[in-house]
């Protein structure tokens, strides 16, 4: 009967552990997002700012340096955004993740069909060792 209490208290102590975890990360991810849309904003600032020299001096929009101020902005700007909205989607699903409770279906589920421990943390934003933990308490390994 103490073994079952000293297992279920081991138990509590690793949800508990694994809920702080990923709290924290949230916390992480919120706080990258925050510096991405900074640097895009700051981008964007930018480029309206070279938008308007270039307007003052009269120069050529048209020709090569609209190409050049749009090839820019491709090459600079959107690569950003897309890495904000993938972050974005990201944090979505974690936090839908966290909420639903799911991890150890997921996990049970990814790793029946054949995914390897560090895929699956990856996948769900866990580490090895959480994945391994949820795996191990679930007799799949």
């Amino acid at each position: 009967m103490s073994g079952n209490i000293v297992m279920f208290s081991a138990l509590l102590a690793a949800m508990f552990l694994l809920v702080i975890f990923i709290i924290v990360r949230d916390r992480n991810v919120l706080s990258r997002l925050a510096i991405l849309e900074k640097v895009i904003e700051d981008l964007n600032q930018e480029n309206h700012k070279l938008n308007k020299v270039v307007k003052k001096q009269n120069l050529d929009m048209d020709g090569g340096i609209q190409k050049i101020v749009e090839d820019e902005v491709q090459n600079r700007v959107v690569p950003l955004k897309q890495s904000l909205q993938e972050v974005k989607k990201i944090t979505e699903e974690f936090r839908e993740q966290r909420n639903t409770g799911d991890y150890e279906k997921k996990v049970i589920d990814l790793y029946k069909d054949g995914k390897s421990e560090s895929a699956i943390a990856q996948i769900l934003g866990l580490t090895v060792s959480q994945v391994e933990l949820i795996l191990s308490l679930n007799d799949t390994q």
